[in-house]
């Protein structure tokens, strides 16, 4: 595609051509849709708390935060979750909460809570047996090197 440059005026240098293609002015044409919704899991604990502060603080605070209620947690934790919930609504950080509800009762008596269900099925959570799951494998690599930085 050629330009029209107006008689007597020298072509642009591949600089000029570079400086022009680099204009903060220019449209961007590669980017082809939004970027993805950022979404925090959110587990209302230490490490999830502190990443939600930072994320606000610099001004990237997630699309949404989701928290999943055990239906088991300390009577301390709701009410911090009750406080939490309105620190992101006066900074307009959208907020859920999910909740599991039997739909099929598989297993009778049907449960509502973690506990509930650890119950009815006979099972333990693996901290109980020695294992830390929720705190093993390369997410957990990734929270320690983003606290080194």
């Amino acid at each position: 595609m050629t330009s029209l440059i107006p008689h007597g005026t020298p072509p642009p240098t591949t600089a000029e051509r570079v400086n022009d293609l680099c204009s903060p002015h220019r449209p961007d044409y590669i980017r082809v849709a939004e970027p993805p919704p950022v979404v925090l899991a959110y587990g209302i604990g230490v490490d999830s708390t502190a990443l939600l502060i930072e994320l606000a603080a610099r001004g990237e605070a997630p699309d949404l935060v989701l928290s999943a209620d055990t239906g088991s947690e300390k009577p301390e934790t709701y009410e911090y979750q009750t406080m939490i919930a309105a620190w992101m609504r006066a900074r307009g950080i959208r907020y859920e909460v999910v909740r599991y509800i039997p739909q099929r009762f598989k297993h009778w008596p049907p449960y509502y809570s973690l506990l509930s269900n650890i119950l009815t099925n006979a099972t333990l959570p693996s901290i109980s047996l020695g294992r830390h799951s929720c705190s093993l494998g390369p997410a957990s690599e990734t929270v320690s090197f983003a606290r080194d930085e």
